[in-house]
């Protein structure tokens, strides 16, 4: 299922909100309502009530992180936001992906709290699935139905300077999944085929070690996939026919990046919300399910330029705040992190009447009809 690296570490005070509110159809497009999963209850120090979402399984739970401890929502739990971490005294832990059997993936501190290694939780505990060889840290990021784990191994807390691998929750050594020719990579998402994506370092003459999306499989091993243009992609999410999203380069003379999706023969950018230049000329594609829905983020030409979650459906990108009716009055949805196949969203929304960052479950309201018919298709390269 799918997974990603937007998570940030939280010391947070807890208090829980659980509202739903629903809304109409604005100009046929689909319409979603909010609910607020809230934050845990066991707050470390009083500063913080966030939360934020890092995966969506089939069933519409959730995982994430909250006051620097894993969460998994269920919403028909009697405690819907459920701490699986298990943090030993003074440790920490983060959730990135879960599977369709409830299952949470991430890291976790374990023994003298001074490393983190990647975790299985389960029953309330956090299980070490170890390091590959000669690194200190890992991080799971996604897991599958099979309970195969995917994620990055490196020399320090999230370092870019690291390897991918997989590995069976259920024990088992990591393998190193290898790179495009460079030195480093990292694996972020993989699908119940066992097809992994992620990014990893290249060796191309003119590009001093680029870093490009990848496709991964037993079979074949590690597939680049190149760019939009210029130098620079990165995977992110893949679903069930191994179609991929992330980001990439769109040239070679700025800092310029787009959303893609990669439809297995060919990367198609799926543009932005932010105008023509830059600085605002920017989206990213963090989730993909198997109808090739995108959500991830994208920036708007005006006041500074600020972030907003989008949905990329059927040739057309729409801001998801423009989709949630009276809901945007209190929420700001920064980011979509993951679509499930029923296309309900796990969101990151800055929460006005609680003054920080909330998890929040985005569920299409049922309507007559559908989208209107496209207005464009992705922009070809």
């Amino acid at each position: 299922m799918k997974s990603n690296s937007v998570l940030r570490n939280f010391t947070s005070i807890a208090l829980t909100a659980c509202c739903v509110i629903g809304v109409s159809s604005a100009g046929g497009a689909q319409t979603y309502s909010v609910t607020d999963l809230g934050v845990l209850l066991n707050g470390q120090d009083g500063t913080s009530n966030s939360s934020i979402p890092a995966a969506i399984n089939g069933q519409g739970q959730v995982a994430g992180t909250s006051d620097a401890s894993a969460f998994r929502y269920i919403k028909e739990s009697k405690t819907p936001m459920q701490d699986v971490g298990g943090n030993p005294a003074g440790g920490s832990s983060r959730g990135f992906g879960i599977n369709d059997s409830s299952k949470v993936v991430g890291d976790s501190t374990f023994g003298n709290n001074k490393t983190s290694h990647a975790a299985f939780f389960s029953d309330g505990s956090a299980v070490d699935l170890g390091t590959l060889r000669g690194y200190d840290f890992s991080r799971a990021n996604g897991i599958n139905t099979f309970d195969q784990v995917v994620g990055s191994s490196s020399d320090k807390l999230d370092s870019a300077n690291s390897k991918a691998f997989i590995v069976s929750a259920q024990g088992g050594t990591m393998i190193d999944l290898g790179t495009l020719g460079g030195a480093h990579a990292q694996a972020l998402a993989i699908n119940d085929s066992g097809f992994v994506t992620g990014n990893a370092q290249t060796v191309s003459p003119g590009t001093s070690g680029a870093t490009h999306a990848f496709l991964w499989n037993a079979t074949t091993g590690m597939r680049d996939l190149g760019t939009l243009d210029g130098y620079s992609s990165y995977g992110t999410s893949i679903n069930a026919q191994n179609h991929v999203v992330g980001y990439s380069t769109i040239n070679n003379y700025d800092s310029r990046v787009h959303a893609f999706l990669y439809d297995g023969v060919k990367m198609f950018d799926l543009g932005s919300l932010g105008g023509a230049s830059p600085p605002s000329d920017l989206s990213f594609a963090l989730g993909v399910n198997a109808a090739d829905q995108v959500v991830g983020y994208t920036y708007l030409p005006t006041d500074g330029p600020w972030t907003v979650a989008f949905i990329y459906s059927q040739g057309l990108m729409r801001n998801l705040n423009d989709l949630i009716g009276t809901a945007s009055d209190n929420y700001r949805l920064d980011s979509a992190v993951a679509i499930n196949d029923t296309g309900q969203i796990a969101a990151v929304a800055f929460d006005n009447s609680a003054g920080a960052f909330h998890a929040v479950l985005l569920t299409p309201i049922p309507q007559i009809g559908g989208d209107k018919p496209n207005r464009r298709g992705p922009v070809q390269h």
